[in-house]
């Protein structure tokens, strides 16, 4: 798995966890906060929903009916 793969991967656990800030984002991924912009924008761009801004924080947009199925 590349870098950039792994700390996308990442991103998005963390996002699934709940709210987090980039700074926390880039000091789990030991990467800068300008990478750690990048690869957010990289996810929003190939469809993940990410809502949030800088300063704020970020999180995944939850859409209805949009679960996982368990069983």
């Amino acid at each position: 798995m590349s870098k950039a793969i792994a700390r996308m991967a990442k991103i998005v656990a963390l996002l699934e966890s709940g709210i987090s800030t980039a700074e926390k984002m880039a000091a789990e991924n030991k990467a800068s906060l300008r990478q750690t912009y990048r690869d957010i924008a990289a996810l929003k761009a190939i469809g993940m929903p990410i809502e949030g801004e800088a300063g704020l924080g970020y999180a995944l947009r939850v859409r209805k009916g949009a679960g996982l199925s368990h069983g």
